[in-house]
């Protein structure tokens, strides 16, 4: 074998006995936590009790996509899901109180997070599956937080187009909806819609406040 094989293999071995010590004994081991110094002498008796962290307070949080500032509202129906990363569930818990809800978590459930789902929170639209990851999860000492991002859930417009005379439902009218005031000769429309058979519409709105709205129908006189 050449022997500068045998030399390169040496060290590479060497390194890898190195790394592994290092792994082992470094506080780079994960799962390690260091809880005092102490030198010991012979015939000595020395007892310190270590306190650690096995419980955290958690404080679940909302806030709006791209904003800084925590939302306010309260929802007893509201529930907040966290799993692990096999989509299993660690914990559920009903309601939010001022934007917030609590529980309480081992470590070894904190350290297993790796979703939170929120739904029926308010005017928001559910949350599914939102990674915990250090952008959404804090720290401080026995608290821990996690920062749920939220959009508006869509506003909706939606009935039948029936016929005054008959009382039938009519299909293929388109249903417009403008700006308040708009001229609609002139003013495209904001969103539209053509009943179907069955003489339904539904138009869908992504806001992020009030606004005012006039809908039209084309073609047909309304009562």
């Amino acid at each position: 074998m050449n022997k500068y094989l045998i030399i390169g293999l040496a060290v590479g071995l060497v390194a890898l006995i190195a790394f592994t010590a290092s792994i082992v004994i470094g506080v780079n081991y994960t799962g390690f936590f260091k809880a005092f110094d102490k030198t010991l002498s012979p015939g000595e008796y020395y007892e310190r009790n270590i306190t650690v962290r096995k419980f955290y307070n958690v404080s679940i949080r909302f806030q709006k996509e791209n904003s800084s500032s925590y939302l306010g509202f309260d929802g007893e129906d509201s529930v907040i899901v966290l799993k692990d990363y096999s989509g299993s569930e660690i914990v559920k818990v009903v309601g939010v109180k001022n934007g917030r809800a609590y529980l309480e978590m081992t470590n070894y459930e904190m350290a297993s997070v790796a979703t939170i789902s929120a739904y029926n929170i308010s005017d928001y639209a559910d949350v599914i599956n939102q990674p915990v990851n250090d952008s959404v999860l804090s720290f401080s000492g026995t608290k821990a937080y996690i920062t749920v991002k939220v959009t508006y859930a869509p506003a909706v417009i939606a009935g039948y187009v029936i016929d005054d005379l008959t009382g039938e439902f009519v299909s293929g009218v388109t249903v417009a909806a403008f700006e308040n005031d708009a001229y609609p000769a002139v003013i495209s429309p904001i969103n539209q819609n053509t009943s179907d058979s069955n003489g339904r519409y539904k138009m869908i709105f992504n806001l992020d406040s009030s606004n005012a709205l006039d809908v039209y129908i084309k073609d047909y006189d309304v009562v």
